[in-house]
């Protein structure tokens, strides 16, 4: 659980660096990372640049539009826009970025430099714990 309070930084619920794959990897090489690294997204890099991200939930909705989890790539159901938040900027200012977006994830970024990605969850337990 979260120890965060909504007036620090975002960086507070980053735990750990962004699990990546690549636009190729198919649907179930995906599935397998976020398994394995019991997250729900990955961000998707491309010549060490953030083009998209994708989340089990993407993988959900392209299972049932019919997609074949064996030959789809990620490129093919992938957000392409990146929503990102400065370190700097306080909890409570991802919680108003998600709720205006009506996103459930947030890349947390220092510069041109990936620190993690942040989920709704994340955001919700450090205003819970306030």
């Amino acid at each position: 659980m979260s120890t965060a309070r909504p007036d620090e930084p975002v960086t507070r619920l980053v735990r750990r660096g962004p699990v990546t794959v690549a636009p190729t990897v198919t649907l179930r090489e995906l599935s397998e990372v976020l398994v394995r690294e019991e997250v729900g997204v990955a961000l998707v890099m491309q010549d060490a640049v953030a083009v998209g991200l994708v989340s089990e939930r993407d993988v959900v909705r392209a299972v049932a539009d019919g997609h074949d989890i064996d030959d789809d790539r990620v490129e093919d159901v992938m957000t392409f826009e990146v929503v990102a938040i400065d370190s700097r900027e306080t909890i409570t200012a991802a919680a108003e970025q998600m709720l205006d977006g009506e996103i459930r994830h947030l890349l947390v970024s220092d510069g041109e430099q990936s620190l993690g990605v942040i989920s709704i969850r994340d955001v919700l337990a450090a205003h819970r714990a306030a």
